[in-house]
């Protein structure tokens, strides 16, 4: 792939993709190469989901599992109605 190097960046604009480099969870890198793809209308790569985003996905989907499934505890785990596993 090629390389863009920029020098002599206004402290400003620095700062601001630095601050939207944050919000998003990337790279300096990864916000400047989505950024100028939005300014000149091309589709950028997709970037990776941050670990947070990834984290909150699996816990929506383990927990929304886990809440669907209409057995009891003890069907789960195996017991029989004394309490003995089956």
């Amino acid at each position: 792939m090629p390389t863009l190097v920029l020098r002599n960046v206004p402290i400003e604009l620095h700062g601001r993709l630095k601050s939207a480099a944050a919000a998003h969870h990337r790279s300096m890198t990864q916000e400047a190469i989505v950024t100028l793809s939005a300014a000149l209308g091309t589709s950028a790569p997709q970037a990776r989901p941050s670990a947070e985003e990834t984290l909150a996905w699996l816990e929506d989907e383990v927990w929304s599992r886990l809440n669907d499934d209409p057995r009891t505890s003890d069907q789960i785990i195996g017991y029989d109605a004394h309490g003995l596993p089956g």
